[in-house]
């Protein structure tokens, strides 16, 4: 069996960064599920974290209905992250009221919410089956994929998280790690996290969408979104060729250690000797010397791999960095029980086809037939 593994593709976002929206990126992912069995939607499939939950999904339908005919006869697996966790969060309270545990890889019907319904109705393959699972997916024997927004927790361990973490003690000892690390999930509410389970479900929602406007409305600044100038281009490539390299070194030392350790919180090792995930949005290991290095940080451990993204990120990208990890359009390969390959789908797609418009964001891909 042939999976490709996508994920961060943020359909919906502010700005029009989400590359799947420009006709040149769309045409190359169609092209490669054309010999795939399967296709994993690793996490942060739409962006429901910048206030505009209704518009983001409805600019996002489009290309997911493509992708969902694209795939006719074969099986689509989505697996939600934090960006998306709309979709499932109404499912999860449910669960906790009725004391279920969450698994490393619980199913969840299609239909647990209506904005899930709505999405997997898009993606559905005719003559194929959908499946979602959360917060991760076994893709083989050996083989798990999880979005990887859990090592967040442990990337911003302060004083108030461990407070928030005590207080929850008692629940999670009687649901499980997953549950935990659902409780403490969002940096953006952890301050109330404390008291979010006894206030309405809209107000843990209302943080997180300030938060996410706030994210966006920062990006939009330091970006300088819909204002293409070459004074403007190089400052940004300037910045990029810092801050990528800072972010290499931060999940090398940090984020990858981290993320072996929320495999082990989930009980998932020592079955998997290969973990998959995304979030990070770094495309990797790309070379032998990291995937033996960093991306393989415990001797008898499993490897790491990550699926890049499918954003453009102006303070992380350059124009000739189409080899480089942030490059949007990555994927990982899976064939049996081969060693994970890693895919630039859009190496030789250039930069100009992958930016956003110069005004506002572009409207969504024309749903038209393949």
């Amino acid at each position: 069996m042939r999976t490709l593994v996508i994920s961060d593709l943020h359909l919906g976002g502010r700005g029009g960064r989400d590359v799947l929206r420009r006709p040149a990126a769309l045409e190359a992912l169609l092209d490669a599920l054309t010999d795939v069995d399967r296709l994993v939607l690793l996490g942060d499939v739409v962006e429901l974290l910048e206030g505009r939950t209704s518009s983001a999904l409805e600019d996002a339908l489009p290309t997911l209905r493509r992708i969902g005919r694209a795939m006719r006869g074969r099986e689509v697996v989505v697996v939600p992250g934090n960006h998306d966790h709309l979709l499932i969060r109404a499912w999860l309270r449910r669960r906790r009221a009725d004391e279920q545990p969450l698994g490393a890889a619980t199913r969840v019907p299609r239909d647990a919410t209506e904005l899930l319904s709505t999405l997997t109705d898009a993606l559905r393959p005719a003559g194929g089956r959908l499946r979602v699972h959360y917060p991760g997916t076994w893709l083989g024997p050996h083989v798990y994929a999880h979005h990887g927004h859990y090592l967040d927790t442990r990337l911003t361990a302060t004083p108030i998280s461990r407070l928030v973490a005590r207080a929850n003690a008692s629940e999670t000892d009687e649901l499980g790690p997953a549950d935990a690390y659902e409780l403490a999930r969002a940096p953006t509410v952890a301050a109330a996290s404390l008291v979010v389970r006894d206030l309405p479900e809209g107000f843990e929602e209302g943080v997180e969408r300030i938060g996410g406007f706030a994210r966006a409305i920062g990006k939009a600044v330091l970006g300088r979104d819909g204002v293409p100038t070459a004074a403007a281009q190089a400052r940004n490539e300037r910045i990029a060729a810092v801050g990528s390299v800072w972010l290499d070194r931060r999940l090398e030392r940090a984020g990858l250690g981290s993320l072996l350790r929320v495999a082990d919180d989930l009980g998932v090792l020592p079955r998997a000797h290969h973990v998959l995930f995304g979030h990070v949005h770094r495309l990797g290991p790309l070379n032998r010397d990291e995937a033996l290095g960093p991306w393989h940080p415990d001797p008898n451990g499993p490897w790491l791999w990550n699926s890049g993204s499918w954003v453009y990120e102006p303070l992380l990208v350059r124009s000739t960095d189409s080899d480089g990890p942030y490059w949007p359009g990555g994927a990982l390969l899976l064939q049996d029980d081969r060693t994970p390959q890693v895919l630039a789908l859009l190496k030789d797609v250039p930069l100009s086809a992958l930016q956003p418009p110069t005004s506002a964001v572009e409207g969504p891909a024309e749903d038209a037939g393949d």
